[in-house]
């Protein structure tokens, strides 16, 4: 109990004492602003050129939506499992990683969806047959491509890089920010 009793007992716990509030405010505050930031993927709208809103989030469930409808012209055509299975799992892969919402998981799901219909549409190219709805599958690449076009042109990423650097970048929050364990936010890519 005497060495509570010293002055220099006092200044070190006084010190521990700011340093871990210090790091628990920051980490908190830190926290809390990358997940705004986060969440912009699906909650922020964004005014798109073609005048109307869009969020990048609802553009990949768009997409699901759209292997969906693919889905069924590939089950109507009767082609190989191998195709229909590869479409399934990756449309399946991208729906359960929006509902997670890890950011790089969309990523990766979207890009092996990308993988899958480019498949399709190379097996369609190459005289593959299609049902008497051909005109909807061209309706339906086109709607595809386009949600693709709009979510990986938004302006999420620029949002992403705005708030990293003057805020996660400067000093000292650059350190507190490590020192506090907090990653910055995902980038959709």
């Amino acid at each position: 109990m005497e060495a509570l009793k010293k002055r220099q007992t006092a200044v070190i716990i006084f010190v521990l004492v700011v340093v871990l509030f210090t790091l628990i405010g920051c980490h908190r505050s830190l926290t809390k602003a990358c997940d705004e930031i986060e969440a912009a993927f699906f909650d922020k709208t964004q005014l798109a050129a073609e005048g109307y809103y869009t969020r990048p989030g609802d553009q990949l469930e768009n997409c699901v939506k759209y292997a969906n409808r693919l889905l069924s012209v590939i089950n109507a055509a009767d082609w190989s499992d191998q195709v229909y299975d590869a479409l399934t799992q990756a449309r399946q892969a991208l729906a359960d990683a929006l509902d997670d919402g890890d950011i790089s998981d969309i990523y990766d799901a979207n890009q092996a969806l990308v993988a899958a219909v480019e498949a399709v549409e190379s097996l369609v190219n190459a005289g593959a047959a299609l049902p008497e709805s051909s005109d909807d599958y061209d309706t339906i690449l086109a709607d595809f491509y386009s949600a693709q076009s709009v979510a990986a042109n938004s302006a999420y990423n620029d949002y992403v890089d705005e708030f990293t650097g003057p805020t996660l970048r400067a000093f000292p929050t650059n350190i507190l920010r490590r020192l506090a364990f907090v990653s910055a936010p995902e980038k959709f890519e």
